[in-house]
C-alpha cells in the first residue's frame, strides 16, 4: 500500500468570486476509463461543472494547460444547464470538445479554464499521476475539498468517496514464459509486502481486466495449456492500479523466433462496435479496421523458449497500412506512452539490423502488406539489400510469432516505423524535422521550407550543386535505384516519406518504406520497363495511380542535369555489379528464408494458404530475380542511349581473406566486397582506387585483361592503385588489384594529393562536410 500525496493546489478564479463553471474533475492518463464520441480513449479528460442556476454557453469558455487565455483551446458552441456536466477530451484531436493539448501526466502540470481573458477556475501543481484510470476530482460537484475519487465519474455527480492510498500490486510465483512443449505446474498468487488486511487478489484469464466481480484467488491456478493471467488487488477504500499480466505460452514445436503475446479485452478487438479487427457494424460507412482507433493492450515479448519475457508492459496498438487491413492478419502498430506508465520500448529489437539501439517510441507488427500471402518478405528483402550496402533510411525487419489472448496469431513481423518514431531512434534522439508522406501530408513540421523546395524544382536548369543545398542527392539515387531495379510500381506517387532537420542547412532525405510491389509480385514481368514507366504516366495504364507528373518531376528534373544524371547511371552499372543483382540479393534473402522456415508452415496453415503455393512463389521470384540484372542493365542503356553494357569483373581473383583485407572504389562507390562482377557501358569514364585496410600488404597496381571483339586476348599491367579508363570496346573487361607484401616504403597520406582518397558521393569527404549529423554514432554529411 502506498500513500498518496496531494495531486493538486486548488485555486479559485480571481477576486475569489466562486466562478459558475468549474473544473470538477480531471484524469490525466484515461486507459480506457471512458469512451469518446469517436470511438477513443481519450489520452486524458476535464470534467466541467455548471454550479450555477443559470444555462452557460461554453462558447464563452476556452481551456488550456498554460495560463495564457490566447492559446487555450476555445470550446464549442454548446449549451451547459444549470448542475449539469461536460467532459473535455484532453487528446490533441483540436476539434469541438477535443483539445489540442494533453494533460501533463507528469509532474507540474496544470489545467486552466478561462472566461474570455479571465481566468474562472485553474488546477496547478499536479503531482506525477499515480497511475492510469485514476480521477482526481472534488469530493462533491463544486466542494472546496479534493482528492482521488475511489470511483472515476465523467459526466455525473461526484460521488464524495475519495481515498490518499493506492494498494500494490500482487506478485505472482513464476513470471510469463514461452515452452516448446506442454508443462504442467501451479501457479500461485500473492499479496505484497504491507497491503491492508481484507486486501483481495482477483484474476482472470480471458485479457480482461480483472474486476470487483472477477474470480478471487484462493488457491493455486492450475497451468496445463497456454493460459494468460492478469491480477489485481482490491481492498475497501484503497485505489487499484492496473492489472500484472504474464503470458504461459506452450508452442507445442520449437520455437525458432521471438515470441510476442498480446493480452487485451478481447472486444477491443473483435466488438461490432468498438473493435479495431473487424468489419463491425460500419455505424458510419466504414469497417472498423480503417479507424486508426488505438485499443489498449499489455504487451510481452520472449527472446527464446525457457526465458523470462524481455518486454512486459502496457501500451497502445492500433491497426495500420492502407488495402492490407482487409488481410485476414492485419498490422498492428505498437505504442509505448508514459502515461501507460513506459515512455519507451527498451530493447534492442533489431540486432543484426540496429545492433545496441534500444530506444523506440513505437514500432509495427506488420503483415507483409501486399506480400502478406505471397512471399511474406518481399519489403524486407528489398529495404535490408539496399540498405547494407549504401546510405538510406529504411525500417528494420525481425519475423515473430504472435499470440493474441493465449490463442496462435500465426506471424507478423516486427518493424521501424516510416515515420518521425523512425528518424528519432536512428538520429540520437531527433525530433526537430518537416516531414512529408505522399508529397502532400504534413506529418511533422511546417509547409515553408517544404514549399520552397517544390518551388525551386519545378524550375528547369538547376545543377545537382544547387539541389545539393536542399537535398541529399545520393540518398535520392539510392531510393530511386531501389525502387526501379526491383520493380516496385506503388512508388513514387505512394509510399514516400521525405524529412530534414529544421536547421538552416538541414536538406530532405527519404525513408523507404512499402517497396511489397516489387520482386515479382503478382507475377510482374521481369521485362516490366521501370524507365520507360517513371517518365512516362502512359506506359501502362493499369499502374499509373504512382507515376503521375507531379509525383516524378523531382527525379525527371534531377535528370536533366548532366552531374546528377552521371552519378544515377554510374552507380545504377556498379550496384548492380556489386549487390543490386541476384547473388548479391540472395545473400540477404537466403538467411532471411532460413529464419522463418520451421514457423511459416503452420502460418500458412491458419490464413488457408497452400504450403505448395508458397513453393511456387519462391521459385517464380527466384527466376525473375536471375533475370532482372541483364534487362535492367538493356533499359538504362536503350532509354538513356548509352554505350553497349559490356561484362566487367573487378577482384573476381581475390582470396576470402584477401577480400577483406582490400578495399576498392568504382568512380568513387566502395565496392561492399571488393568484387565486382557485372557490366558498364562502353565509352563512359571509370576512374578505380584500391588500398589496404590492415596494412599487410600494399597495393602497388592493376593486371587489365581484355578481350578484344575479335576474341582476342590483350594483359596490361597498370603500377600505381589508380586506374583512370574509358570503357573499352570488348566482349569482356577483367581487372585484378595487385597486392604485394608491405614494407618500409612511405605509403602516401592523406595530405597528399596523390593519396588514396576515400569518397562520399564522389567528393573528397573532407570538401563535402557542410554540416553534420550523427546517424547511431556514424557522421553523415549533410
Amino acid at each position: 500500500m502506498k500513500p498518496l500525496l496531494a495531486l493538486a493546489l486548488m485555486t479559485l478564479a480571481a477576486n475569489n468570486i466562486r466562478a459558475q463553471v468549474v473544473i470538477n474533475e480531471l484524469m490525466q492518463s484515461n486507459i480506457d476509463c471512458i469512451m469518446d464520441d469517436i470511438n477513443e480513449f481519450p489520452d486524458s479528460w476535464v470534467e466541467l461543472y455548471n454550479a450555477g442556476t443559470t444555462a452557460v454557453d461554453l462558447a464563452d469558455y476556452s481551456i488550456g494547460d498554460s495560463d495564457k487565455a490566447n492559446k487555450a483551446w476555445k470550446l464549442p458552441n454548446l449549451q451547459l444547464e444549470a448542475g449539469k456536466h461536460v467532459v473535455v477530451y484532453c487528446d490533441k484531436e483540436a476539434n469541438g470538445l477535443h483539445t489540442d493539448f494533453r494533460l501533463e501526466s507528469g509532474k507540474d502540470g496544470a489545467v486552466y479554464l478561462f472566461k474570455g481573458e479571465n481566468v474562472a477556475d485553474k488546477v496547478t501543481g499536479m503531482k506525477k499521476q499515480p497511475a492510469p484510470n485514476i480521477a482526481y476530482g472534488r469530493k462533491n460537484d463544486a466542494a472546496d475539498d479534493w482528492g482521488y475519487m475511489l470511483t472515476p465519474t465523467p459526466g455525473n455527480t461526484n460521488c464524495g468517496k475519495t481515498t490518499k492510498t493506492i494498494l500494490g500490486q500482487p506478485v505472482f510465483s513464476s513470471t510469463g514464459m514461452v515452452s516448446a512443449e506442454t508443462k504442467s505446474f501451479k501457479l500461485s498468487l500473492s499479496l505484497p509486502d504491507g497491503a491492508p488486511e481484507g486486501t483481495v487478489i482477483r484474476y482472470t484469464k480471458d485479457g480482461t481486466e480483472p474486476t470487483e466481480s472477477s474470480t478471487a484467488y484462493s488457491n493455486p491456478i492450475n497451468i496445463r495449456r497456454t493460459t494468460v493471467i492478469r491480477a489485481k488487488l482490491f481492498a475497501d477504500g484503497c485505489l487499484s492500479p492496473r492489472s500484472v499480466a504474464h503470458s504461459f505460452i506452450f508452442h507445442q514445436r520449437e520455437v525458432t523466433l521471438p515470441v510476442v503475446s498480446i493480452v487485451t479485452d478481447k472486444r477491443y478487438f473483435y466488438d461490432p462496435a468498438i473493435g479495431i479487427y473487424v468489419e463491425g457494424n460500419k455505424a458510419d460507412g466504414k469497417e472498423n479496421y480503417n479507424h486508426d482507433w488505438r485499443r489498449p493492450i499489455n504487451l510481452e515479448v520472449f527472446e527464446n523458449a525457457e526465458e523470462e519475457s524481455v518486454i512486459n508492459q502496457l501500451c497502445e496498438t492500433r491497426i495500420m497500412g492502407g488495402a492490407t487491413r482487409g488481410n485476414m492478419k492485419k498490422s498492428l502498430a505498437l505504442y509505448a506512452n508514459k502515461r501507460f506508465g513506459e515512455k519507451r520500448f527498451k530493447y534492442e529489437f533489431f540486432p543484426e539490423d540496429r545492433p545496441g539501439v534500444t530506444d523506440f517510441k513505437s514500432l509495427a507488427l506488420r503483415n507483409a502488406g501486399n506480400d502478406f500471402d505471397y512471399l511474406f518478405q518481399r519489403d524486407a528483402i528489398i529495404q535490408r539489400n539496399m540498405a547494407r550496402h549504401t546510405d538510406l533510411d529504411w525500417q528494420a525487419y525481425r519475423p515473430a510469432i504472435v499470440y493474441v489472448n493465449g490463442e496462435y496469431f500465426g506471424m507478423l513481423n516486427f518493424r521501424e516505423r516510416s515515420n518521425e518514431d523512425n528518424i528519432y531512434t536512428n538520429y540520437d534522439g531527433l525530433e526537430d524535422i518537416d516531414m512529408f508522406e505522399n508529397w502532400y501530408e504534413l506529418k511533422e513540421g511546417t509547409w515553408d521550407n517544404y514549399n520552397a523546395f517544390k518551388d525551386f524544382y519545378q524550375e528547369h536548369g538547376h545543377t545537382m550543386e544547387e539541389y545539393s543545398k536542399w537535398m541529399d542527392c545520393y540518398e535520392f539515387i539510392n531510393l530511386m535505384l531501389m525502387n526501379l531495379y526491383y520493380c516496385n510500381l506503388d512508388f513514387p506517387g505512394n509510399n514516400i516519406v521525405m524529412w530534414r532537420p529544421r536547421t538552416d542547412d538541414g536538406r530532405w532525405r527519404w525513408i523507404a518504406k512499402d517497396t511489397d510491389f516489387g520482386l515479382g509480385l503478382y507475377g510482374r514481368d521481369v521485362n516490366y520497363n521501370t524507365i520507360e514507366w517513371i517518365y512516362n504516366p502512359d506506359y501502362d495504364s493499369n499502374n499509373n495511380w504512382a507515376n503521375q507528373y507531379e509525383h516524378t518531376r523531382l527525379f525527371r528534373r534531377l535528370m536533366e542535369d548532366e552531374d546528377f544524371k552521371r552519378e544515377f547511371l554510374d552507380r545504377a552499372a556498379i550496384y548492380m555489379g556489386d549487390f543490386l543483382n541476384e547473388r548479391g540479393t540472395r545473400e540477404v534473402w537466403d538467411p532471411m528464408y532460413e529464419e522463418i522456415r520451421f514457423e511459416y508452415p503452420h502460418h500458412r496453415v491458419l490464413i488457408n494458404q497452400w504450403w505448395p503455393n508458397y513453393n511456387d512463389e519462391l521459385r517464380n521470384a527466384r527466376t525473375w530475380l536471375n533475370k532482372r540484372t541483364n534487362i535492367f542493365y538493356s533499359q538504362l542503356a536503350n532509354y538513356y542511349r548509352l554505350g553497349t553494357p559490356t561484362p566487367m569483373k573487378i577482384g573476381t581473383s581475390l582470396t576470402d581473406d584477401e577480400r577483406a583485407s582490400v578495399s576498392i572504389s568504382v568512380n568513387g562507390v566502395k565496392l561492399s566486397k571488393a568484387l565486382f562482377d557485372g557490366k558498364f557501358y562502353k565509352g563512359r569514364k571509370l576512374h578505380l582506387e584500391a588500398s589496404c585496410i590492415d596494412g599487410s600488404k600494399t597495393v602497388t597496381g592493376w593486371k587489365v585483361t581484355e578481350t578484344t571483339t575479335t576474341g582476342k586476348t590483350e594483359e596490361k599491367t597498370i603500377a600505381i592503385p589508380t586506374y583512370d579508363f574509358d570503357m573499352p570496346s570488348c566482349t569482356k573487361l577483367v581487372i585484378e588489384p595487385i597486392l604485394s607484401e608491405s614494407s618500409s616504403i612511405l605509403l602516401p597520406t592523406a595530405d597528399n594529393d596523390n593519396a588514396p582518397c576515400y569518397t562520399i558521393g564522389g567528393k573528397r569527404a573532407k570538401d563535402n562536410a557542410r554540416g553534420v549529423i550523427v546517424k547511431r554514432g556514424k557522421k553523415l554529411f549533410r
